[in-house]
């Protein structure tokens, strides 16, 4: 305890430092313009993927969740397509290894591990970015770099021009009685400051058709029925606050709440699908980002962050309880960033960042309440000399968890280093990293399976990347090879005791190897603009423990091959987009049995748009855009029993200010 009464009086302290700096140079200021933001995500990383806003717009998605499927090396776990819960693997890890940031600040979640993508619109987005191993930012935060990949979501910056208001509203009604809803303003309030508010909202009844299969084989016979308790209402608000205090000290400033309410389905294995099960959430959290640079030699900045998130989640119908199931979940976190970078000489820079975090969970579910202080550190060193990029760092991870009568420490040191080759088209990128993955509360203290003996998760990394560009008159086309190899070592995994009652343990080895092929080309010939995005990953996902009785057996929802298209094509005001998502065959259980084989699938989806300019005192443009989402009307499941929708249409209006 001496030790956390330590660390949180030097929290405080830093908190009061910051508090300073503000109020005392507030009267130093000159007259500035906001230009951008304070928190700045480089596109480039040793590996990933990045969707922009036009590509966004061709995707033609609500939720960061479905867009975030045409990422390379993504597969995204959907469990019930329109109000379902989706979460990410990235190269055959679990979600619990990919660390997801707004703007640069990690997004966090100590009960489950798993951030639901569903919860974040696109609405607010510009850009969506995916690094394997970690995102070269500007002055990152230590948690950042303490994850085997990340994904960032980039918010709207605003554009102001000489206007002091803009903004867009965005109106849409699909298939099934879905509805969604935005409205993004952006105020220049002074030389100094803009304002942006983002309000969304979603609902639906959810009920679409899918046909369920009976028999050996499910070929016997089959039935049409309509999808039950998966409604969903859902609204988002945000606001983002940029001020510049002069052009080497910046402040950005957010506040973001999420509330949803929604049926869960149950699955369709079964003739009884009368699920009654709810989840409520509510999240709110709010975030600073300050930075100082010193004469172009030292640069500082500061990120703080507080956390309240709420769940709720009911079944009624629960086995083993008179009165069914209940369960509610509180989290509270409060968090600081601290980064200093050193300028050594014109090619090298010494980056110092420290993050220290207090979370808790308070639940029903659980015996007492967990508590945990992390503090993780990093020193990142990056040179450069003539055409070679070298980048190492080193994260220490200390975790201290309070739980009732029970202490726990977790350490460990975690390495990274990466070398980078330019030469005209050419880049290559050869990286290694170390990490690993802290226990959830559930997985330590949940009473149905918890394990508070469980060990983290540790994962070593190697990928080596090559990116070719060719530039044409008027196309450029560049294609990227990426192969990469993944051991994971004490993999944490769910076993049933009985039929009722699970449990975590620690289970040996996996071994995840495989190929990313991706080809971006752009062709531009007015009024003529073409685009096109291919991804394709080859990946093996083996269990290389001997004790175990799948022993070289491929790992559960890991198929062998995953591709994706992203086509677009305007011309003059006509815009048109295409989409194909190919998921190959995967098992849905440990066992490698042809009835736990799920059969890949094909989604197509294709949209038109026409853009007018009004250029009227009120209304500047006016777009209208129809859309036809998975065309071809192809049944399959991404998690097994769980059909997802069919075809559908929507048609979105959306009105610029």
């Amino acid at each position: 305890m001496k030790k956390l009464s330590s660390y949180i009086i030097c929290l405080l302290c830093n908190l009061f430092v910051v508090a300073q700096d503000t109020v005392v140079s507030v009267k130093m200021l000159d007259t500035v313009v906001v230009r951008g933001e304070s928190i700045k995500i480089k596109e480039n990383a040793p590996s990933g993927d990045n969707l922009d806003s036009k590509d966004l717009q061709i995707i033609n998605t609500q939720n960061v969740g479905d867009a975030a499927k045409f990422l390379s090396g993504v597969l995204v776990r959907d469990y019930g397509g329109l109000g379902g819960v989706k979460t990410v693997s990235v190269r055959g890890l679990s979600s619990n290894h990919t660390s997801v940031l707004y703007d640069g600040v990690n997004i966090f979640d100590n009960q489950s591990g798993q951030i639901d993508l569903s919860k974040y619109s696109l609405a607010s987005a510009s850009t969506l970015s995916l690094a394997n191993a970690q995102f070269e930012a500007d002055l990152p935060t230590a948690t950042s770099l303490a994850f085997s990949s990340s994904i960032n979501i980039q918010t709207r910056r605003p554009q102001m021009g000489d206007k002091k208001i803009k903004g867009d509203l965005s109106l849409g009604y699909g298939s099934f009685n879905v509805f969604n809803g935005d409205l993004f303003l952006a105020a220049r309030v002074s030389n100094k400051d803009i304002v942006t508010l983002l309000a969304n909202i979603t609902n639906t009844d959810g009920k679409y058709p899918y046909r369920i299969y009976y028999g050996a084989n499910q070929q016997l016979s089959t039935e049409k029925r309509i999808r039950q308790n998966n409604d969903l209402f859902s609204y988002h608000l945000e606001s983002n606050w940029f001020h510049t205090f002069s052009a080497n000290r910046n402040l950005k400033a957010k506040a973001y709440y999420y509330y949803s309410n929604r049926g869960l389905p149950s699955n369709v294995n079964l003739y009884y699908q009368n699920s009654k099960q709810r989840l409520w959430n509510k999240n709110f959290f709010a975030q600073t980002a300050y930075s100082y640079s010193f004469k172009d030699r030292l640069f500082y900045k500061n990120n703080l962050k507080v956390d309240y998130s709420y769940t709720r989640y009911i079944d009624p119908y629960y086995l083993g309880s008179v009165n069914g199931q209940d369960d509610e979940y509180t989290q509270n976190l409060a968090y600081m960033n601290n980064a200093l970078g050193f300028k050594l000489n014109e090619n090298g820079l010494l980056t110092i960042t420290q993050d220290m975090s207090f979370s808790n969970l308070n639940s029903n579910s659980l015996e007492a309440v967990p508590n945990r202080f992390s503090l993780i550190t990093a020193a990142v060193i990056n040179y450069k000399y003539e055409n070679i990029d070298f980048t190492a760092d080193v994260v220490g991870s200390q975790h201290y968890d309070f739980f009732g009568d029970t202490n726990r420490d977790y350490h460990h040191l975690s390495p990274f280093a990466s070398i980078r080759y330019e030469n005209g088209s050419y880049t290559g990128t050869l990286f290694y990293k170390n990490i690993f993955r802290m226990p959830t509360f559930n997985e330590l203290y949940y009473m149905r399976m918890g394990n508070r003996d469980l060990r983290p998760e540790k994962t070593n990394q190697v990928s080596w990347a090559n990116v070719f560009t060719f530039d044409f008159k008027n196309l450029t086309i560049q294609p990227e090879i990426d192969i990469y190899y993944n051991i994971v070592k004490d993999k944490i995994v769910a076993i049933p005791k009985n039929i009722f009652l699970w449990t975590m343990i620690n289970y040996g080895r996996a071994d995840i190897y495989g190929t990313d092929i991706k080809i971006n080309a752009k062709y531009c010939l007015t009024p003529v603009n073409l685009s096109l995005k291919l991804n394709y990953s080859l990946q093996t996902s083996i269990d290389q423990d001997k004790t175990s009785p799948t022993y070289k057996q491929h790992l559960p929802y890991m198929p062998t091959n995953i591709g994706s298209v992203v086509f677009g094509a305007d011309y003059k005001k006509l815009n048109f987009g295409l989409t194909c998502l190919y998921v190959g065959e995967r098992y849905s259980l440990q066992e490698n049995i042809p009835q736990n084989l799920l059969k890949s699938y094909v989604d197509i989806s294709a949209n038109i748009s026409y853009d007018m300019d009004l250029r009227s005192k009120y209304i500047n443009r006016l777009k209208l855009m129809l859309a036809c989402n998975n065309i071809t009307d192809k049944q399959y499941e991404v998690v097994r029993a769980y059909p997802m929708i069919g075809r559908n249409f929507n048609f979105k209006l959306q009105i610029y200010f």
